[in-house]
């Protein structure tokens, strides 16, 4: 079998991430890392001044620090950047360092001095450090834009050109990581006529970016800076470093100004004369006048950090075999840095899924349609069980107290259940032992536990359930519980629905080890949800199945299913039953609930158009 490819476009942490994660795989991919900056690292910026006296001042250019924080802000950080650096050979790369605090008016003083983590030689020598790790089993293409991506059978050709010489490449490849800026991202797929899912465009086009401008340059060495900086709370400066005293530059006065967000933003389209003109005295009031005027320059971030990150640590596009990523996801983290560090391995556990899947396929992991189409079928008895099998089920659901949304069944009827069927149709049980919302108590917990472990005693193939916390987050530690118990075979069930950020959702349960969710979009059916289903199913990537359900038919699902891109569907079709037994007292008759059965015409149907569009997809 031949070795599978995987190009990452950005060669920031993310995506250098990305690469160390996928190349320390057991069996690890070929990996092309492309970038158009002249070195790695992305807004780990180092630069290196070559001066006619031979003197190589060196400036830090991006994150002044790492961790930082402001008096009183307690804020917990996860450290991720440092712990990648302990991963790697040679000595420890981070210094805490003392940061000077001008704090802004009304702000108050904290009771502990603020610190954070400086890089000896430079914040990009993280950088350095991933591609050296992995030596040459990383193609790195520095000052190269990527300019088409093609779409192939077996994954895509990346057409590329080198900024040096204008040489042109085209690498064909199995699976694609995106992690530049957001903006960008979107930028090169629209650019190549690259369609993502609605819901999942409009999220990632609201993400923003802060700018800043950076003036750089030889001064007198600093007097009165901390080894870390000097973080100042007002002004057009927000950070003024010596670069000599943090052990990045070997020459001293190597002094780095970092401005403001919004001074910056609202200056953005002057010119480089004239930024450095309002600049200028700010900086002399640190660290004096430059040395030569002509040792001073400028540069401009126009991505310089996230102001709204989308909460999921990355966008997957099932279809195309891609992944977007970066520090423009993971809102959860309070530092971009250890944004892009989790993005970029949640990328490469996703690729590396994708690649898991495909190998299973063909030895040229193409990413290809289904050969056939699941149609799972909800049933309440023995007979149903029977019915929808002997119609074209290939999955069924049991439960009872479909009117409630379902509830446990009893044991009895899962072994008749199995028995009628012959064993030759999966059975996965519902594990809800009362109706109404899905935050339970312990006692609850503990009778979804005992009922779980009953049914897959039995042979169940698996459990279909939900837990929810009382603010209606996804309980994890029940989940987990439930998850273990049925070795993966679980299913999360429509409680799914109620979750406020199902794509942060759909990570969760990938994490907690789900085989699949059931949901209808958030919306009353899967045919209103179609656009919302479309998303989780290229979300969910190869780590997850989503199944679609919410009033299923004939008549909507082969549409359903061209619209989503899904593999399968769930129904329940049923029909009412006239019980002559309740006749003689129709108004107790009501309280006892309406007396139904499914429909098995219905499920030879959707068999009927399920196996009608699968061959036109083909």
């Amino acid at each position: 079998m031949t070795t599978p490819k995987v190009a990452i476009i950005g060669a920031g942490l993310a995506g250098l991430t990305a690469a160390h994660r996928l190349l320390s795989r057991p069996s690890p991919p070929e990996v092309i890392v492309i970038d158009k900056g002249r070195r790695a690292g992305g807004r780990l910026c180092t630069r290196t001044i070559d001066l006619p006296d031979g003197r190589r001042p060196r400036f830090d250019l991006g994150p002044p620090v790492l961790y930082a924080r402001p008096p009183g802000d307690r804020t917990r950080a996860d450290a991720r950047a440092a712990a990648l650096d302990e991963e790697l050979p040679g000595p420890a790369l981070f210094t805490r360092r003392v940061v000077g605090r001008v704090g802004a008016d009304g702000e108050a003083v904290g009771d502990w001095e603020v610190t954070g983590l400086t890089a000896t030689d430079g914040m990009r020598e993280l950088a350095f450090r991933l591609i050296a790790r992995h030596g040459d089993r990383v193609t790195f293409c520095d000052h190269t834009v990527a300019e088409e991506l093609e779409r192939t059978e077996d994954g895509w050709r990346v057409h590329t050109r080198s900024l040096r010489d204008g040489l042109e490449t085209v690498f064909g490849v199995n699976a694609l990581i995106l992690t530049a800026p957001v903006p960008q991202s979107l930028e090169l797929l629209e650019r190549n006529k690259l369609t993502l899912p609605d819901e999942l465009r409009y999220a990632l086009r609201e993400v923003r970016y802060a700018r800043c401008v950076a003036l750089y340059g030889l001064f007198a060495p600093a007097t009165g800076l901390q080894p870390g900086g000097a973080w100042i709370g007002d002004g057009p400066l927000e950070w003024v470093l010596d670069n000599f005293l943090r052990n990045v530059s070997p020459v001293p006065g190597a002094v780095t100004a970092l401005a403001r967000p919004e001074w910056s933003a609202d200056h953005w389209e002057k010119s480089d004369e004239q930024l450095t003109e309002l600049l200028m005295p700010r900086v002399r009031a640190w660290v004096g006048d430059p040395l030569d005027p002509a040792h001073v320059w400028l540069h401009r971030w126009k991505w310089a950090r996230p102001l709204n990150p989308v909460r999921m640590p990355c966008a997957v596009l099932r279809d195309l075999g891609a992944v977007i990523a970066g520090d423009g996801f993971c809102g959860a983290f309070p530092d971009p840095v250890d944004a892009a560090v989790a993005s970029g391995g949640v990328a490469a556990d996703r690729i590396g899924g994708l690649l898991t899947e495909l190998a299973r396929r063909d030895t040229r992991y193409t990413v290809g349609r289904p050969r056939s189409l699941t149609l799972e079928v909800a049933v309440t008895s023995p007979q149903e069980a029977l019915a929808a099998a002997a119609n074209g089920a290939n999955r069924l659901e049991l439960s009872v107290g479909l009117e409630v949304g379902g509830l446990t069944p009893s044991l009895g009827a899962f072994r008749s259940a199995r028995t009628f069927t012959r064993e030759a149709v999966p059975i996965y049980v519902l594990i809800r032992p009362r109706a109404g919302g899905f935050a339970y108590s312990e006692t609850d917990f503990d009778v979804m536990l005992d009922d779980a472990k009953a049914f897959l005693d039995e042979g169940a193939a698996g459990i279909v359930f939900a837990a929810l916390t009382a603010d209606g987050r996804i309980h994890r530690g029940h989940c987990n519980e439930l998850v273990r118990l049925a070795r993966g075979k679980a299913v999360f069930h429509r409680a799914f629905d109620f979750l406020p950020n199902p794509l942060a959702a759909l990570d969760e349960l990938i994490e907690l080890g789900f085989e699949r969710v059931l949901t209808s979009g958030g919306a009353t059916t899967a045919e209103t949800g179609t656009t919302h289903l479309a998303a989780l199913v290229q979300h969910a990537g190869w780590q997850i199945e989503v199944l679609p359900a919410g009033r299923v038919r004939p008549e909507n699902v082969a549409d359903l299913v061209r619209a989503t891109r899904c593999d399968q569907v769930h129904a329940g079709p049923r029909r009412p039953v006239e019980d002559r037994g309740l006749a003689a007292r129709p108004l107790l008759a009501r309280a006892m609930g309406a007396t139904t059965e499914l429909d098995p015409d219905v499920v030879a149907r959707l068999r009927a158009e399920l196996d009608g569009v699968c061959e036109s997809l083909s």
